[in-house]
Formats: C-alpha cells, structure tokens, sequence
C-alpha cells in the first residue's frame, strides 16, 4: 500500500456504509427522484438498506412534489435521462429545502444551469457508490435540513404544546407559561400515564434536589393546574400519586411539523380526492377483507406511510385484516391475534378511541414494551394507531408505520382521521348488508 494512502497525522476517512452510518445518519428519509432502475444500477438502494437510512422512490414528477410536500426529506437524489432530470428539479425544488443533488455526468454546460436552478451539487455515478455518498454526507453536515427534532406537536385533548416554538395553547387560547412551568409541563407529558417520583421530576426540571425540592414542585404543580383549570381532585391532566409524585393521564399524542416548503404546502386537493376515491371504491366491496384491502390501497398510494395494517376487535383481542409491507417477522408475530393489553400502543388507541401517536417507539419501550417489540424489531420507529369507529362502536384499528423517526404532521393525520371515517361507513354498510337490514 502507497504511503499516501494514509498520510501521518490525517485520520482515516470513512468510506464503507458502516463507517459513514456513524459519521451522520439523517432522521429523515431520502427521497430518490427517477426511475427504479437508475438507483439499483448505481447501487443506491443496496447502500442505503445496507447503512440503515429510510428512503422513497418517485418515478415520475408529480410524484415526487407530492412526496417532498408531505413529509420532511433529508435529501433528494435525482437521477434518469436529461429530460426526466429538469422535470423532477423542475417540480421538487419549489417545495423542498432539503439538499438536491443530481446523479449524472451532465455536460459543464447543464451543470451551471442545474445548479442555478438551485440543485446543490452534480455528483457522477461512475465515481462509485461510496464516492457519491461521501459526498452526499458531506453536503448533509452542512445543511439544516433533517436535524432538528421530529416531533414538535404534543397534544392532549383540548392541551397542545409546540415545542419548536415553546408556545402552549388550551382550547385554542395560548397560555402563559413560565420556563419552569413550561420545561415541568412537557416533561410530564413526555412521560403520559407514568407515575414519576418527586425526586426524578425535580431532577430533570430543576436539574439539583435538595431538601426543599418537593416543595418547590407542589407549588409549580400547583400553579400549572390553575393555568390548565384543572381540579386536583377530578383531575384531566395532572394527577397525584399518593407516596410517590405526579402522573400525566391524558393519552398524548405526538406530531410533526408539517413538510417544510418555501411556497406552498401540502395539496389537500389531492387529500380530497384520496378519500373520495376510497368511498368510490368502498361500493364495490362486498366483504370486509375486501374493503380493508382497498382501505390500504388508497392509503398506501399517498406516500403517508411505510408500512401499515388494519385490525379488527373480536372480543379482547384483535385480529389482523390486511397489511401493506409490513415485515415477514411481525406479520407471524401477530398472527394469533393482539390482546387489549396496556402494553400495547394499538390496544390504548382502541380503549380510550383516540390516536396513539410516536416519534420513536423504541423511546416508548417502558411503557408500550410489547408494540415496542414488535416495531422497533422490525426496523419501524414514528407510528399512528387509529381507531375504526362505527357508530358507538369500535370495529378496530389503523396502524401505519416508518421507518425514520419523523411523526405524522397534523394535515396528515387529519387526513388519516378522514379516511378512517369513510372506511367505517363502508364496513357499516356491508355488516347490514350482510345481516340482511
């Protein structure tokens, strides 16, 4: 080997997937703008499964606006023939500002025009996989996209705390809080349904304990509780526990931010006309497993999610309907059925009829440590669980998955809600055609 493989004094550079895993790995996905054969020829997909990174593929442009328009990306790569190149520029860069790179070897000519179209960088896919990405992490440490926390929302019945904007709003009207009250508030909320002791509470508000630190958290727990107008003894959000401290008990549910786009947001049209074709499509259904099939198939169109599945409540325990993509070891895994027990997320979403939503299930373990399991091992982390509601009735549950910790935003999961509602008129419909009403 050359001596100036190494240099004295120069550490060594990470070239294979591992080694660059560790030196950044965006939360976010990677969104692959082009034509499948264009990323498995470069070895794109092969290396991003190998590194662990999440990742989309859009074929065609308008494909890839409305990707890039519903969810945070880390990156966009595009890649494909001349004409398709601008077409996916051309759509994504209006709404995304998310690092673009293009895949090619242009001529210098269309290189200048690229990158003043506002592509960030040109990177030729002969230079070898390791090259590109190499270059792709390079960019990534310099950009601000895909960083920051994923959730920002949370949310408790009529209590919503913004935690970019360190905002809080009760029914719709912001509350004034101080920073302690604020910092004692989303801790507890961060813990939803946990007993926490005074100790450990005190310790990661105030970061100190000492003698007169119970004190000081009745007073703070007590003047967060007038500002809530919570009744201690018929308590919504905070309640005591006796010998130990304070438990958050309303389910809280975790949100993203909605996708990030310099002009524009999310097209609800096309939200619209989502839930449209589903009831459209739900009149031709003349049996539940069919109806749960088309349910998933215009979920799975919209890009929301990367895996997910639908359940139906027999009794105490729900039993799996149809499923998109979910890994081969959780489908035997739940073949036998999920038990309405509280250590899985599904089961609260069906209990209390209300959503179960995360950023991470691995950072709900404690508290959902079956779900937890059964996720985490699979690979998926931000998860929504809905209940399917008919009537007063609940018939069972949507769950959808990805696998990058990035929580449902709040125009998504309205839309999720919506469509949720139209497939439970659809079972409706069949259940009293079926029985003959």
């Amino acid at each position: 080997m050359s001596d100036l493989a190494h240099p004295v004094g120069v550490a060594h550079r990470p070239s294979t997937p591992d080694e660059l895993l560790r030196a950044v790995s965006p939360d976010q996905p990677v969104l692959l703008a082009g034509p499948d054969a264009v990323w498995e020829a470069a070895g794109i997909t092969a290396w991003l499964e190998a590194a662990g990174w999440s990742w989309a593929v859009a074929g065609d442009a308008e494909r890839s606006s409305w990707l890039a328009s519903i969810q945070k990306v880390s990156l966009v790569l595009v890649g494909g023939d001349d004409p398709t190149v601008w077409s996916h520029v051309e759509s994504v860069r209006p709404v995304t500002m998310a690092p673009l790179v293009v895949l090619g070897a242009p001529t210098p000519d269309a290189v200048v025009a690229l990158l003043g179209s506002g592509v960030d960088a040109v990177v030729d896919p002969a230079s070898g996989v390791d090259e590109v990405f190499a270059r792709v992490v390079a960019l990534l440490r310099r950009s601000d996209q895909g960083w920051g926390p994923g959730v920002r929302y949370l949310q408790a019945g009529g209590l919503r705390v913004d935690l970019w904007s360190q905002e809080c709003f009760l029914d719709g009207e912001p509350l004034q809080l101080s920073p302690t009250e604020y910092a004692l508030l989303t801790f507890l909320m961060t813990h939803p349904q946990q007993a926490l002791s005074s100790n450990t509470i005190v310790r990661r508000v105030w970061g100190w304990f000492t003698s007169d630190g119970k004190n000081a958290l009745r007073i703070f727990v007590n003047r967060l509780r007038r500002k809530l107008r919570d009744d201690p003894r018929e308590p919504q959000y905070i309640a005591s526990v006796r010998g130990t401290g304070y438990r958050f008990i309303r389910n809280v549910t975790e949100m993203g931010d909605d996708a990030e786009a310099p002009g524009a947001r999310t097209d609800v049209a096309l939200l619209l006309q989502s839930v449209e074709d589903l009831a459209v499509g739900l009149q031709t259904c003349s049996g539940v497993e069919g109806a749960a099939e088309q349910f998933l198939d215009s979920l799975d169109a919209t890009g929301y999610a990367d895996a997910m599945a639908v359940f139906r409540l027999d009794g105490k325990v729900m039993h799996l309907v149809a499923a998109r993509h979910m890994a081969d070891d959780w489908v035997a895994g739940v073949q036998g059925g999920v038990p309405l027990k509280a250590t899985f997320a599904s089961a609260q979403s069906v209990l209390l009829r209300e959503p179960v939503q995360f950023g991470d299930i691995r950072q709900m373990g404690k508290h959902f440590s079956a779900t937890a399991e059964q996720l985490a091992g699979a690979g998926y982390r931000a998860c929504l669980f809905l209940p399917v509601l008919c009537g007063d009735t609940v018939w069972g549950h949507l769950g959808l998955v990805r696998k990058a910790p990035q929580p449902f935003d709040p125009t998504g999961t309205s839309y999720l809600r919506a469509a949720c509602a139209v497939f439970a008129l659809g079972i409706d419909d069949i259940q009293r055609t079926c029985s003959g009403s």
